[in-house]
């Protein structure tokens, strides 16, 4: 299916990795300048929020 909307959320092909195992928000992402968000960051961190935290054994 095409759109012309354009996208609520633009990542670089790096980044959702990062997103997807918690090692960072989307907002996190926009502050740094790497992602670009249509709506609001808070929305974004919204949509990767997870009830628990992820597993990250190598992390103090």
């Amino acid at each position: 299916m095409e759109t012309t909307r354009d996208p609520d959320l633009e990542l670089d092909v790096r980044d959702p990795g990062s997103l997807y195992l918690g090692a960072t928000t989307p907002g996190a992402l926009v502050r740094a300048g790497h992602a670009k968000v249509r709506a609001s960051a808070t929305k974004a961190d919204a949509l990767f929020r997870t009830e628990r935290p992820p597993h990250r054994p190598h992390r103090s």
